[in-house]
């Protein structure tokens, strides 16, 4: 009898486990799908962006800039230049390099890609994409990414302005704002990549990122300013010069350094000066700086003529 009880009791419980309900994928409590893995439908063709790696190919979080031109060959059909995305490759999302199968570990920062998706992109910034397919990238030296160029020039901004921040840090400790001056940057940066750098100082430094210059700051009001005595001036109407000040911000720039235009070099080489400012007399600044880059490589550090505190 008991025999029979047990395994009535048996046939109960498959019965109820057979029959219990699936939880739908949005229930809660249910594991979410992964944000960029793929379920396009069989008929969907897939979209394509071509960007460029600005940081986080070694931790496999992708700051991407939008590229302006097509990739040689490439199929993409957005590229004006402008849009700053963020990209986490999971194991699900297949990625080349140079046309052969390779892993996330292979990219690069300054790395080009090509990526396939859903075309959907949802409204943040950095934008996600949606339902990635695919993930191309190209190497220096290849027809996507051909030798004597800047490659990587925003790992190097970053590298600088990273650097800028550590010299006299009380220049910048308690600020809570900041602004990136990148408008005359040498070596063409997309509006896109000046956004990404933005972007990342930000992140990097627990501050918000105005991409202001100081006349913009000026105008805008984000600087206060006060008289400066001065004798009379023999001419003019007679009134006193400004002195600015951001009280609560700190302005980084990069901007050319023109004592070079008349030399030639066979590889390419930057010469820029970078500077942050918060008074006439709170700035500090890396003067004549400089970076090389082999012919069909990436920079390897830069050089700093001088450095001066005013």
């Amino acid at each position: 009898m008991k025999k029979c009880l047990l395994s009535l009791a048996l046939c109960l419980a498959l019965l109820t486990a057979c029959g219990a309900p699936v939880p739908p994928a949005n229930a809660p409590g249910a594991a979410p799908p992964p944000e960029d893995a793929l379920s396009l439908a069989e008929d969907e063709t897939p979209a394509y962006l071509t960007c460029r790696i600005v940081d986080g190919a070694e931790e496999g979080n992708l700051l991407l800039a939008e590229l302006d031109a097509p990739l040689p060959g490439g199929r993409d059909d957005r590229h004006d230049g402008k849009s700053v995305y963020r990209l986490t490759l999971t194991e699900d999302i297949p990625v080349d390099l140079d046309g052969q199968p390779a892993s996330a570990g292979d990219l690069r920062d300054g790395m080009p890609l090509e990526i396939a998706f859903s075309g959907g992109v949802p409204e943040t910034f950095p934008a996600r994409l949606s339902q990635v397919c695919s993930v191309s990238a190209y190497s220096a030296g290849t027809p996507q990414c051909p030798g004597g160029t800047y490659y990587d020039l925003c790992g190097l901004y970053l590298q600088v302005l990273d650097d800028l921040w550590r010299r006299d840090p009380a220049l910048n400790e308690d600020i809570s704002l900041a602004s990136l001056d990148l408008s005359q940057a040498p070596g063409g940066l997309l509006e896109s990549e000046k956004a990404a750098l933005c972007w990342r100082f930000g992140e990097l430094h627990g501050v918000e990122v105005l991409d202001l210059a100081f006349e913009e700051l000026r105008d805008q009001g984000y600087l206060t300013a006060s008289a400066v005595s001065t004798p009379a001036p023999e001419e003019g109407d007679g009134s006193s010069p400004l002195w600015y000040q951001w009280e609560d911000g700190c302005l980084f720039s990069i901007t050319p350094n023109g004592n070079h235009q008349e030399e030639v070099y066979s590889l390419p080489i930057l010469f820029f000066n970078a500077e942050k400012w918060r008074t006439p007399l709170a700035a500090y600044c890396l003067y004549d700086c400089s970076a090389l880059w082999p012919e069909f490589g990436t920079w390897d550090g830069y050089q700093i003529g001088s450095e001066m505190i005013s």
